[in-house]
């Protein structure tokens, strides 16, 4: 006789025993410490107690599934009952975090069994003369029952009953009321993971501002606690919103695109939803929030409800436009850096080739800088810089963007413009600089500026041959005297 399995969906109905009477008492004396959450997992072992005695075994286990791969299993022995110390397994070396090689068939067969939710009745002397039957002799087992574990679909562990006096045949009523048993271990288990996740969410709760979610899309019912909307409660509460008056909540600029993505969300498989938005506060203030959700999805079914927590993440995000505001701009005239101005020319190519309109590039160089920071020092020539770009920003006005490229090296974007307005905007700007000298100590600096600069109105140019060309002319500008502009 093999491994005696089954479907526990399929077990007939038979008349009640008195060892089915047992069984049900026993579980019923412990199932209010699992059910009402008093000693939730200290109640499994009141329950593998009261089974013990009930069904008179020799010991009553429960193994946990740590990892099963396609050659392994790894299980730990969490739980056990058992008559007399001599029965006692729990604790020893080869039963902790113990892993299991799947190369016997019948070790193999037996947890592909208990993966498909089955139960397994064994009467030892009544096995083939096999792996199983010299495992369970070395541990002096006469009879097992097994009965897989199962949390939210897949298989958490299993439930043993050991025999080691007797042999025992389990009637389906027998097996049906110990599934019974193996449900409210499951629920005991689920109740300490929610306990201990509740846990982790309110320490998370106390280092940053965090509310929990939940949206009803059927009913148009959306709740959150009140930690976010309100930071200044002392006592959170839970707050009920229509969808409509959800959305008045959000910013404006963000209330269609979320809408989108919400729905977007419910009707697809995607387990995983996070989105920044901002949110207006009870007292009026906007702070944007990270909403987050994992959902179990029914590919059958537009899923109808979800949950999730959203959080304060109002200084991450100053944090990352300040970040984004240093890696871009120059430190010391506040204008934008290089690498800014090369995403900017980038796109003004691309719009001019959707719309044709031709725009300008210009490059400028302070004639004879390193004689100021010879003659006056570094910082006088930082100041200089400074007073250049502001005497160009008041002059170069957006649309128009101008950048600080390097030493006393800028650059100045004109979009959709000319040739003859973009010369005459730079040679106003060449005569204003050598006219307006920066003051330093009641004495002033004066200098000048050499700007050469090109017109993109052809397709085929490329943002390097802009640069070239432009800085082509600026050169010239320098070889024939200086204080010019010159077109390239």
């Amino acid at each position: 006789m093999a491994i005696n399995t089954g479907d526990l969906n399929k077990l007939g109905d038979e008349k009640v025993t008195s060892l089915g009477n047992d069984i049900l008492a026993a579980i019923l004396h412990s199932a209010e410490d699992l059910m009402t959450g008093q000693g939730w997992l200290e109640g499994i072992n009141k329950l593998l107690a009261e089974l013990g005695k009930a069904t008179a075994v020799s010991r009553v286990w429960v193994f946990q599934t740590l990892d099963v791969q396609k050659d392994f299993i790894v299980q730990d022995y969490s739980f056990e009952w058992y008559s007399d110390k001599k029965y006692k397994q729990i604790g020893l070396p080869h039963f902790n975090h113990f892993k299991s090689l799947l190369i016997e068939p019948e070790y193999t067969s037996l947890i592909k069994s208990r993966q498909k939710g089955e139960y397994q009745s064994v009467i030892t002397e009544k096995l083939p003369d096999a792996w199983l039957k010299k495992y369970l002799r070395s541990q002096k087992v006469k009879c097992m029952l097994t009965m897989p574990i199962i949390i939210e679909n897949q298989w958490w562990g299993t439930l043993g009953l050991d025999d080691c006096e007797r042999e025992y045949s389990w009637s389906a009523n027998d097996i049906t009321l110990l599934r019974t048993a193996s449900y409210f271990i499951s629920s005991a288990i689920v109740r300490d993971n929610h306990r201990t996740k509740q846990h982790q969410l309110d320490i998370l709760k106390e280092n940053i501002s965090c509310s929990s979610w939940e949206l009803d899309s059927r009913r148009g019912h959306f709740w959150c606690t009140s930690e976010v909307l309100e930071p200044n409660k002392k006592i959170v509460s839970r707050q009920l919103f229509t969808f409509k008056q959800w959305l008045k909540c959000i910013h404006p600029e963000h209330r269609k695109p979320f809408l989108k993505t919400a729905k977007d969300f419910l009707t697809s498989s995607t387990p995983a939803l996070r989105y920044d938005l901002k949110i207006m506060r009870s007292d009026g203030e906007y702070r944007w929030i990270e909403v987050s959700c994992n959902a179990i999805k029914n590919e059958t079914k537009l899923n109808q409800t979800i949950a999730g927590i959203y959080w304060d993440i109002t200084q991450r995000k100053i944090d990352e436009e300040r970040l984004l505001l240093e890696a871009t701009t120059d430190s010391l005239t506040g204008l934008i850096n290089r690498r800014k101005l090369q995403g900017i020319i980038k796109a003004q190519f691309e719009q001019f080739t959707r719309d044709q309109q031709p725009f300008i590039l210009a490059m400028l160089d302070i004639d004879f800088f390193k004689k100021i920071n010879d003659q006056y020092g570094h910082n006088v020539g930082d100041s200089v810089l400074t007073h250049f770009a502001q005497l160009c920003s008041q002059l170069i006005r957006p649309p128009n963007v101008l950048a600080r490229i390097g030493g006393e090296e800028f650059a100045i974007v004109i979009p959709d413009t000319n040739q003859r307005i973009a010369q005459n905007q730079l040679e106003t700007l060449c005569r204003q600089v050598h006219q307006t000298p920066y003051i330093h100590q009641g004495k002033s600096i004066n200098y000048s500026v050499s700007i050469g600069f090109t017109i993109i109105a052809d397709t085929s140019t490329q943002a390097n041959d802009a640069f070239d060309a432009a800085d082509k002319a600026l050169y010239h500008a320098k070889k024939t005297g200086r204080n010019k502009v010159m077109l390239g």
